[in-house]
């Protein structure tokens, strides 16, 4: 496409897999993005179609204590505690046996200070349930194949331009 002075105009597309919430439509229930972000609608390896959940509850760079949930190779339940990892140092202990991830998050109320386990990574089916957003953007896709097998979708990832196993799948790679 052309405009007036004879010089092309160049559309430049940026493809994200989630889909933010629009607070301001309104529904049945009041929402805050604070904490919910919006969801993911995409194919697992074997083409059917699902969708998760992506929350908002921690901060990129932000160190946080975590509390991992795995099954071993015999079935037993294990917990791993890490203390001060980022969310992109966490993607590093992912398995194919994790069941659950979450989050220590501190809070302060007027009477008392305390916190709360928060779930930040959950699954069902073998596929992601619910996801946090940083959480989310920091997993490659080499992670992904190694992991979390079942969330494979090449399509989706053609669309966000991941070209190798170290491209973001769940952000547009430039």
């Amino acid at each position: 496409m052309k405009n007036t002075e004879n010089t092309t105009m160049e559309t430049k597309f940026t493809y994200s897999p989630i889909r933010e919430h629009d607070a301001s439509i309104g529904s049945k229930y009041d929402s805050d993005t604070e904490f919910w972000y919006g969801k993911v609608f995409q194919q697992d390896k074997t083409g059917k179609v699902f969708e998760f959940n992506v929350s908002n509850h921690l901060e990129s760079g932000v160190k946080y204590n975590w509390r991992t949930v795995g099954k071993c190779r015999a079935g037993f339940v294990t917990i791993f505690d890490r203390e001060d990892q980022t969310p992109e140092q966490m993607s590093y202990y992912f398995a194919k046996g994790t069941q659950c991830v979450q989050v220590y998050k501190e809070f302060e109320t007027p009477s008392t200070k305390g916190g709360i386990w928060l779930n930040v990574l959950t699954f069902k089916g073998g596929r992601f349930d619910s996801v946090d957003k940083s959480i989310l953007e920091s997993l490659t896709v080499g992670v992904i194949h190694e992991a979390f097998s079942k969330n494979v979708d090449y399509s989706l990832w053609k669309l966000t331009n991941a070209k190798s196993h170290a491209s973001t799948p769940y952000k547009f790679n430039k």
